[in-house]
């Protein structure tokens, strides 16, 4: 189970709601949170929200653990704190812990407390519940209060305290297993708790803070620190009143404490509560001296003493009242000190009565008692009745706590009623509860003994106080009731007691009794459901009278019992013992007093039972009845002796009672009988003694034979038996006080020298067969002679010595020595070869030769690093133990030969005579090893493969276990691809597996061991060369170096599913965007875009973190990362695009007006310039022209931003705020406008003046300028590009200048309507210089760029196929479209013409560059054309650069650099194809199918087909490549590769030849039974299967298509397979041929439900499946295992009883049919019986149509006696009779057989009516309706016969008319017993095959005409051949027939398939079957084979 299930979502809201309960309704400091429930429930669910943290902590303590880093648990606190803390004024938080200390907690806290048990299957708590129910029980829940407002030190104390008290102890208390502490150590350990506890009580109350007095302000204080004196002071009136204020104070804080009371104090004594004890009295008495003495230490400081002084010299009235205080105060405390004193004395008997259990309180009561009556006595402040009463009273409610609680032991609460009732189920724990119950009453007597005892003892003092004063009612009150509670639940518990020991004596008829009596109690445990010991709960009072009620009726009952069982009493002993019974039981005087009168009812029967015995002894005396493993004749004499210890025992009983003796007639009567009875059973002893002595000397004859006789090689004790028999009845009759005869005590005193030998030699013997079953078999030979010597030890016993003779002993000694000796060879060989070899064996089976942690992950270097040392480690360990074995088996050797070298004159051989011998024990030796090594090695490889092997996708490694790679997957764009690869992965492997693979070279070989090489030679073995050469260890091998490579495919087909976000990182995000914008996108269009690459993150986020495949895990956190990374940069793309858009039209629009704002700043002035007019001028003009399209403005940018915001674009807060101040500053700038239009107006005059002034001036400077411009002007001749470019640059910064000056002249011309002056120097300036800059321009970037081309690196060019240099000439190409757009009259100008030299001697090597950066161009094509243009260059990447190449002016040679890059693209395409290819094929794997469970042995159909057609495309594509010139360089790869493709094409085409064959082949022979009819073809076929799997087994271990069809042996064996199989194919067709001829319906099914039939033979039941191809009605049968007859072996014979039809009806056979001997002929028996049986009902069928005739309702008997078939019979024989009697009667009666025949047709057809409307099964209701179809035809028949509606009289006249003879007329003919069908004059036997409940045809006149015409052909010998067109029932008419003739017809669709030989078979079963065949679509049959078919 998860953790997330185990934590209880029950107990998780239980835990919440309780702890804000009790957060909300403590109490706590003012300023603490409180508040209603809901409120601090939300807190409480919040905070554990909060955090994980919190959740955690809380799931954890529910479920008992928490879960660590590695996985494992770790125990969790079953305590959990929830506690608030201070963090700020009046603000409080929550928080959780498990800190004991809760260190943190300010204010309170609750806790919960997890009860739960531990579960014993884990070892763990049990999770909490999910019942509400049960949360009660399993979590405790309470307050803790923390007041740090006191500040006092004591607070972690209280809290310690609090903690130990409700946390701590409450679990200790549950706690129910302590590990290896006794019970005495826990109560010990509790008990310490439980003191600590204490003393901090006791410690906290003595540093009680008491209440502290004010003390005076120092400021008050300082004179008199100066010197003054007390008068002085007391002058003055402040300061005294400031003292008496002071002193008033303490006299307040004084009186207060003198006042205070104990907390019970205003309540009687007899009405404190229970719980309250003496101790509370003592730790009042302390807490009120520690708080006199802190107040006493305050008022005892210099400071008290100088303000009384000073009182004293005011002399003030406080101080008057201080003196009295003061005094009060001190006798006081003095009270309290003396208090404390005298009750500290009682500590100690306090702390008992509170700790101990009432047997150890009883005996120090009187000590304590005594104490009490000292300290009462001499007690000053004490010895007032009111504290003695308040003592004795709290005394006496500890004294009744002690009782409750030792009755409870110690469990309180809602627990402790359970638990008291709970100690009543079992004896000793009640029993022990009565006791503790008794305990208590009597610790009440001896309390007030005590008590009265010290009463009169001080009553004998005649001065003083007197215990006899104190109420002693109000003292013992409570103990007397408590007392009387405890007496009733005593005698509850005794009668619980009594009747459990009733129960526990399983009294028959008692049960029901015990049972109400249970019921009584259970009943009693609910009405007194609270606490039984409460004496205040006036319930179970009530509840106990009834009880008590309960069970005065329940003892009368049980008082009927008892007679009731007196008077059915069976037996004397049992009666007697019955009463004995209850005698020992009842103790109750109403039922011990009935018991007495039971003997006179036992002795009567005792009467009858003496009776019974003498019955008994007459009729057994013949043959006594015998217990198990007596002798006879001691058993006879015990019987006789039983049946009078029977009678015997209970006359013994009786004479004891004087009552029943005493009596007269009966009792002397019944002692006769006992007398006879008694007389004749001694008599019978003494006849069965005398038989046995007499034969006694027959049975000693049997001590002559010899010791011991071997009998088939084995030896046995040859000992007469009945010696021993004679032994045991000897032993029997002496051990029954019998005397027996002198010569049986003599044969008896030598039983234990018999037994010892025969024990001695019977060990011997075994000792003999253990230690020879304990050879090891392959150790046999060489010990031979060791059991030879042993075998003339034993032959003496065999031959001469006998059970009499004398030296038996020493035999037995030489036989046990040479059994020894044999024994300790045995022992010490078999520990060598287990202990040595096996172990040795079994160690490096079991090594591991790889180390492969189940969950954990490497790295391939750390894989392979951390195999190859293992396997070195592995290795010498194993080479170490290696050498162990070939010693051991050296000391085996050397073992057995010493053992016989050790026997007593042997003359045994040695190693070398041994020799043989001793090689083949060590070669079996050798041969373990190397198994051992073969072992190890294989589980390794196979752990590998297991380990990294292919397995199906895993996503839950939870449940599938973690892969053992770590691949990641990436996106390298373009692809997206795995790091590492799964060629790295498959390489690590590989090498892992070949380690492993070579472990056993470092094994050394053994010394002496040979193997034969082919040449015959002997050489030394070695494990390595035999363990590579292993079959296994290839296989594995070679599934290891293909595993990972199979996963290729699902590898590929997870990675291409990632293809759907190729977008993201194949389409450029510019040119896409560019693309985008080129459909000028509305903004709509944009959103549209965001939210879809939105969509993709999403998508993304789905992606499962990690996918398995196999052995792989691949993880796709980098390719998430990655993909997200680009999904995340289209969307910004788009939104930075359009932010960008949004933004610079922001910024334009606030640049506008910001531009305005600045230029409307500052007001126009008289003295201002010009041109700041004009600027002024056009700002208003141009606020003014926007003032219409502002909205067309604002509104874009506004939507631009809105929806960026939507999309969670970053958009800056300054532009939020300036889009939305947008109309806002519109409105300033236009009333800014209007302002400065109004103070233009009036200054309009003077800015006109001066205009017209400052023009004058500026034409004459304009006219100087152009004639300079002319002189020294850029357009001078003679001056070269760069001069004319610096005089360009010069001379348009000075125009520049003078374009503004001409701007703001003309603009203000404008503003004042002057007439504007026209410039034309400037205008043509500005012409010309615009002129100049355009071609300079572009004459210095072309210089530029193409000299900066020279220095690109030529890979740089090459990247994309020479993209890089088209690059460059796109750019060029552009610089010349440039170049031509010039002006004309710039294109004779010299910096012109030298730019058109740069571009076009470019662009004429674009063509030549273009070809040699074509990727095809090799090494081998560079040379050539350093040849062709006599240039070396250095062809490395980071030196070959485009400069090279135009230095070498290959435009010299272009046609011949032409050619190379040609012939490089050409060889390019032949190699790609090639490769292409030669890749395709290496993936191509072979596709194997699963065969019947067997493995992948077939190929699969549709995907070789594929591979055979791509082999046929890839031969044609290496054909043409073979035939082109450019194939040179890779000709003989080519050439390779057709031969390789034609010769696989040739390989698998005949493979699946083969395969076909095999497939068709294998479920014949799978079955034992073929195999055994055809054992040669089943040992061919066995040895081609061999091969077949061996072949399919290797192609599955590398499966590659050219790797394994190409040159590989085993497919070199397929021609010779296809050969074996036709042979194998021959004869199973002549084996089936005869089977088909024993069994003719076997031609009618196909060759696969034959073999299957066939092959299964062996096993009838098998058939099942395949009985309906065999029967057209029957679909299974039933089977039967019948016993063998009498005087038969065997295990019984199976047999057919039943057939079923397909819709359930059941036929049974008149005989079973046995199913032995071959199948087809018990299937032939079958038929055969089916057929008899139809018959035989049939006939009995025929025989109720009298009946019928007479009583139609009988139809409906017969409907449900006979099967369907035989009732559609019985309907047309009834038919058929009730028609001929008709037409053969005589005339006179035909009206009235007509009326009968008419009313039983109606009859019959209006019964199958009503049958339809009633509840019919499925079958029935089939049956019923077919026999209506069939009914309503003769119904038409007998009523209008064809003649337009005539009468049946009219047509049918007699017997003989043809309306009459053409219908199917039914008769059933007694003689020959068969059922006769007559259709014209065509009659037909009925053929009884079964039919089951098939539907007929609705008979037509065409049916009938169909059925006339067919018959007459069959009567004839010929056949049919219905036509007509498609769907009119041809078929079904046909078939029908059939079944109307109850014979089996076959149904052939025909096609074209058909060819003769089928139809052949078809006709030869229907021949040989007696059956009917229709074919179906007989014209598809091809015109040969009808020719063939018409001949036959």
């Amino acid at each position: 189970m998860s953790a997330s299930k185990e934590v209880s979502e029950a107990g998780r809201k239980y835990v919440l709601s309780r702890v804000a309960d009790l957060l909300a309704v403590s109490t706590a400091p003012s300023d603490a949170p409180d508040g209603n429930f809901k409120d601090m429930l939300k807190s409480v669910e919040e905070m554990v929200e909060s955090s994980t943290q919190y959740t955690d902590m809380l799931n954890n303590f529910l479920r008992g653990y928490d879960v660590v880093e590695d996985g494992s648990k770790r125990l969790f606190s079953s305590t959990l704190l929830f506690c608030q803390r201070k963090v700020a004024d009046k603000k409080y938080e929550l928080f959780m812990s498990t800190n004991d200390t809760g260190g943190e907690m300010d204010v309170r806290g609750a806790y919960v407390i997890r009860n739960t048990e531990i579960n014993p299957k884990t070892n763990w708590p049990r999770p909490v519940s999910q019942k509400d129910v049960d949360l009660v029980q399993e979590l405790s829940v309470g307050i803790i209060e923390v007041n740090k407002q006191a500040k006092t030190p004591m607070t972690f104390l209280d809290f310690h305290r609090q903690l130990l008290d409700n946390v701590y102890q409450p679990i200790l208390r549950k706690q129910e297993k302590w590990g290896k502490a006794t019970d005495a150590q826990r109560e010990m350990f509790q008990t310490c708790i439980q003191e600590h506890s204490d003393k901090l009580e006791e410690l906290m109350t003595e540093y009680v803070e008491a209440e502290k007095a004010v003390m005076p302000d120092p400021a008050y204080m300082k004179p008199l620190s100066q010197g003054m004196n007390y008068a002085k002071v007391a002058q003055d009136v402040k300061n005294v009143r400031h003292f008496e204020t002071c002193v008033e104070n303490w006299i307040g804080v004084a009186g207060r404490l003198i006042d205070e009371k104990p907390k019970h104090a205003d309540s009687e004594p007899q009405n404190i509560p229970e719980e309250v004890g003496p101790l509370t009295e003592l730790r009042w008495w302390k807490e009120r001296s520690a708080k006199f003495v802190r107040l006493t230490e305050q008022l005892a400081t210099p400071d008290v003493k100088v303000v009384v002084g000073v009182l004293v010299a005011a002399r003030s009235v406080v101080y008057r009242q201080w003196q009295q205080v003061d005094a009060s105060l001190t006798d006081a405390s003095n009270e309290a000190k003396e208090n404390v004193r005298y009750l500290s004395s009682l500590e100690s008997y306090f702390d008992a009565l509170e700790k101990e259990s009432p047997s150890v309180i009883i005996n120090i009561l009187p000590a304590l008692v005594n104490n009490i009556k000292m300290m009462y006595t001499i007690a000053r402040y004490y010895s007032t009745e009111q504290h003695m009463m308040t003592l004795f009273c709290k005394i006496t409610n500890q004294l009744i706590q002690a009782c409750k609680n030792d009755i409870r032991q110690n469990v309180r609460g809602s627990q402790s009623a359970a638990h008291i009732w709970a100690q009543t189920t079992e004896a000793d724990q009640l029993r022990a509860l009565i006791e503790r119950l008794q305990a208590c009453v009597t610790l009440k007597k001896r309390y007030k003994d005590e008590f009265y005892r010290a009463s009169e003892r001080l009553a004998l003092k005649a001065s003083g106080p007197q215990l006899a004063s104190l109420n002693d009612l109000h003292i013992f009150g409570k103990f007397d009731l408590f007392c009387k509670r405890v007496v009733k639940l005593v005698e509850i518990f005794e009668t619980i007691e009594q009747f459990q020991s009733l129960s526990e004596y399983n009294i028959d008829g008692m049960k029901s009794l015990i049972d109400r009596f249970f019921d009584y109690v259970e009943d009693l445990k609910k009405k007194a459901a609270h606490d039984p010991l409460d004496q205040s709960t006036p319930t179970f009072d009530k509840a106990f009278m009834e009880f008590n009620k309960n069970i005065a009726e329940l003892e009368c009952s049980l008082q009927v019992f008892i007679n009731s069982s007196f008077e059915n009493i069976t037996s004397t002993e049992n009666a007697l013992a019955l009463l004995k019974k209850f005698q020992l039981i009842l103790n109750r005087k109403t039922l011990r007093s009935d018991l007495e009168s039971k003997y006179m009812v036992i002795f009567h029967n005792y009467g009858l039972d003496l009776e019974t015995v003498q019955k008994t002894y007459d009729r057994q005396k013949g043959h006594p009845p015998m217990v198990r493993n007596i002798t006879p004749v001691a058993g006879a004499i015990t019987w006789a002796r039983q049946l009078l210890r029977r009678i015997e025992s209970p006359m013994q009983n009786f004479k004891e009672n004087r009552s029943i003796m005493g009596s007269q007639k009966e009792s002397k009567k019944i002692i006769r009988t006992y007398n006879k009875i008694a007389r004749a059973l001694i008599e019978f002893e003494t006849m069965y003694m005398s038989a046995w002595k007499a034969a006694i000397a027959n049975m000693k004859s049997g001590l002559n034979a010899t010791l011991l006789i071997r009998n088939e090689g084995k030896l046995y004790v040859n000992f007469d038996l009945d010696i021993l028999q004679l032994i045991k009845e000897a032993k029997a009759l002496m051990s029954m006080d019998v005397q027996i005869p002198t010569s049986a005590k003599m044969v008896l005193m030598q039983e234990h020298k018999f037994k010892k030998f025969h024990g001695q030699l019977t060990h011997a013997i075994q000792e003999y067969d253990r230690v020879v079953s304990r050879i090891i078999p392959v150790t046999k030979p060489l010990m031979q002679r060791n059991f030879e010597i042993l075998d003339s030890i034993i032959r003496p016993g065999e031959v001469s010595l006998t059970w009499t003779s004398m030296n038996i002993d020493g035999y037995i000694a030489r036989v046990h020595a040479g059994l020894q000796r044999l024994d300790v060879v045995v022992t010490q060989v078999n520990n060598i070869v287990q202990n040595r070899i096996q172990a040795n064996l079994k160690f490096i089976s079991s090594t591991l030769l790889v180390n492969l942690p189940e969950n954990q992950s490497f790295s391939l270097e750390q894989f392979v690093s951390l195999q190859e040392k293992h396997i070195k480690a592995q290795s010498e360990l194993m080479d170490i133990k290696n050498c162990e074995v070939e010693k051991a088996a050296d000391d085996v050797i050397d073992t057995i030969l010493a053992g016989q070298k050790a026997a007593p004159d042997a003359l045994c051989p040695g190693r070398s005579e041994n020799e043989e011998e001793v090689l083949a024990l060590k070669s079996h030796f050798n041969n373990l090893m190397f198994k051992a090594i073969l072992t190890t090695t294989t589980r390794s490889l196979n752990l590998i493969k297991k380990r990294v092997g292919t397995r199906g996708n895993q996503t839950d490694f939870m449940q599938k276990g973690k892969p053992f790679f770590d691949v990641h997957v990436e996106l390298s764009a373009p692809r997206v691809m795995l790091d590492p690869s799964l060629e790295e992965v498959q390489r690590a492997i590989n090498q892992s597996a070949n380690a492993v693979l070579k472990c056993s070279k470092y094994i050394s070989p053994w010394g002496g061991v040979f193997m034969s090489n082919e040449g015959g030679e002997r050489k030394e073995t070695n494990f390595f060369d035999k363990i590579a050469k292993n079959k296994e260890i290839v296989k594995v091998i070679l599934l290891l170096t293909g595993g990972i490579h199979r996963l290729n495919k699902q590898v590929m087909d997870y990675l291409n599913s990632f293809k759907r976000y190729e977008y993201l990182w194949l389409l450029d995000k510019h040119e896409e965007y560019e693309k985008f914008l080129e459909q000028e996108p509305t903004l709509q269009m944009f959103e549209q875009e965001l939210k879809r690459y939105k969509a993709v993150e999403d998508d993304v986020d789905g992606i499962q973190p990690s996918y398995g495949i196999g052995s792989l895990s691949l993880d796709t956190a980098r390719f998430k990362s990655a993909l997200k990374k680009e999904a995340q940069e289209w969307k910004a793309q788009y939104a930075k695009n359009l932010h960008q858009k949004a933004s610079r039209d922001l910024a334009r629009i606030q640049q506008q007006i910001d531009e305005n704002e600045k230029s409307l700043q500052n007001a126009i002035k008289e003295e201002d310039s010009l041109e700041d007019l004009r600027m002024m001028m056009d700002t208003l003009r141009d606020i003014r022209e926007r003032e219409s399209e502002v909205d067309l403005l604002f509104e874009p940018v506004q939507e631009n931003y809105a929806m960026l915001k939507a999309n969670n674009a970053q958009i800056p807060k300054d532009e939020e705020e300036q889009v939305g101040e947008l109309w806002h500053h519109w409105r300033n700038l236009r009333a800014k406008a209007e302002v400065r239009s109004d103070e233009i107006a009036k200054l309009q005059n003077g800015f006109k003046t001066r205009l017209t002034r400052e023009v004058d001036g500026f034409q004459s400077v304009v006219k100087n300028f152009r004639a300079d411009f002319d002189a020294h002007g850029p357009m001078c001749e003679g001056i070269s590009p760069s001069d004319a470019m610096e005089r360009l640059n010069k001379y348009q910064r000075l125009f520049e200048d003078h374009k503004r000056s001409w701007t703001t002249f003309q603009a203000g011309e404008e503003l004042f309507g002057m007439p504007v002056h026209e410039y034309p120097e400037l205008a043509k300036t500005e012409k010309e210089l615009g002129l100049l800059e355009k071609l300079y321009q572009l004459y210095v970037k072309v210089i530029q760029k193409i000299k900066g081309y020279a220095e690109t690196l030529w890979v740089d060019l090459k990247r994309g196929g020479g993209q890089g240099f088209a690059a460059l000439v796109e750019e060029v190409n552009r610089f010349q479209t440039q170049a031509q757009r010039l002006p004309k009259a710039l294109k004779m100008w010299d910096a012109y013409l030298e730019m058109k030299k740069y571009i076009d001697d470019f662009l004429g090597l674009e063509e030549l560059i273009t070809a040699l950066a074509h990727p095809a161009m090799r090494e081998r094509h560079w040379k050539n054309i350093m040849q062709i243009t006599s240039h070396e260059w250095k062809l490395d990447e980071d030196l070959f650069k485009l400069g090279d190449i135009l230095e070498a002016k290959m435009l010299n040679f272009e046609e011949d650099i032409q050619d190379v890059t040609l012939c490089a693209q050409k060889e390019a395409d032949i190699e790609k194809k090639y490769k292409e290819i030669e890749k395709n094929w290496k993936d191509t794997e072979l596709v194997l199918g699963e065969f019947k469970h067997r493995g992948q042995l077939v190929l699969r159909g549709e995907e070789t087909n594929q591979i055979k057609e791509a082999l046929e495309e890839s031969q044609l594509q290496v054909g043409s490549m073979l035939a082109s010139r450019f194939v040179a360089p890779f000709r003989t790869e080519v050439s390779e590769w057709m031969a390789k493709l034609s010769a696989v094409s040739e390989k698998i085409g005949l493979w699946q030849e083969v395969q076909s064959a095999w497939v068709w082949l294998e479920a014949v022979f799978a079955g034992g039974d073929i195999m055994k009819q055809l054992p040669a073809e089943a040992k061919r076929f066995a040895q081609i299967d061999k091969t077949w799997v061996k072949i399919m087994t290797k192609a599955g271990e590398q499966r590659n298509v050219i790797g394994f069809c190409y040159d590989n042996e085993l497919l070199d064996l397929l021609p010779n397979l296809k050969d074996q199989l036709d042979q194998c194919q021959k004869q199973l067709q002549s084996y089936l041929e005869t089977k088909r001829r024993a069994f003719p319906r076997f031609y009618f099914v196909s060759e696969t439900v034959l073999l299957d039939i066939l092959s299964q033979a062996s096993d009838p039941t098998a058939i099942q499946g395949n009985i309906q191809s065999i029967f057209d009605g029957v679909t299974g049968v039933k089977f039967e295992k019948f016993k063998p007859a009498k005087g038969e072996t065997g295990s019984g014979v199976i047999k057919i009883t039943w057939l079923y039809s397909p819709e359930g009806e059941a036929i049974q056979l008149l005989e079973p049919v046995p199913c032995v001997g071959n199948v087809e002929c018990w299937l032939l028996a079958l038929v055969e019986q089916m057929c008899l049986t139809v018959k035989e009902v049939a006939k009995r069928c025929a025989a109720e149509v009298p009946t019928l005739q007479g009583n139609l309702r009988h139809f409906e008997t017969c409907l449900k006696t006979y099967v369907a078939q035989i009732s559609l019979l019985l309907v047309q024989i009834l038919w058929t009779t009730d028609v001929q009697e008709f037409l053969s009667g005589p005339k006179s009666e035909q009206k009235q057989l007509r009326e009968a025949a008419d009313r039983r047709i109606n009859d019959l057809k209006d019964m199958l009516v009503e049958l339809t409307r009633t509840d019919l099964t499925k079958m029935d209701r089939i049956n019923v309706e077919t026999l209506i179809t069939i009914h309503v035809h003769q119904q038409d028949v007998w009523r209008a016969p064809p003649g337009k509606g005539d009468t049946p009289l009219k047509k049918l006249r007699d017997g003989t008319s043809f309306d009459w003879l053409k219908q199917a007329r039914f008769y059933f003919r007694p003689e020959k017993e068969e059922v006769i069908i007559q259709i014209a004059d065509a009659d037909t036997l009925y053929c009884n095959e079964y039919l089951g409940v098939k539907e007929r045809l609705v008979i037509t006149p065409l049916t009938d005409r169909c059925y006339i015409t067919l018959s007459q052909a069959l009567a004839m010998k010929l056949g049919g051949a219905p036509a007509g067109p498609a769907g009119t029932g041809k078929t079904e008419t046909t078939k029908d027939l059939a079944r109307t003739y109850g014979k089996l017809c076959i149904v052939t669709n025909c096609s074209d398939q058909l060819d003769y030989k089928a139809m052949g078979k078809i006709i030869k079963g229907l021949s040989q079957a007696n059956a009917w065949g229709c074919f179906d679509e007989f014209n598809r049959i091809d015109l040969p084979v009808l020719s063939v078919v018409a001949q036959q």
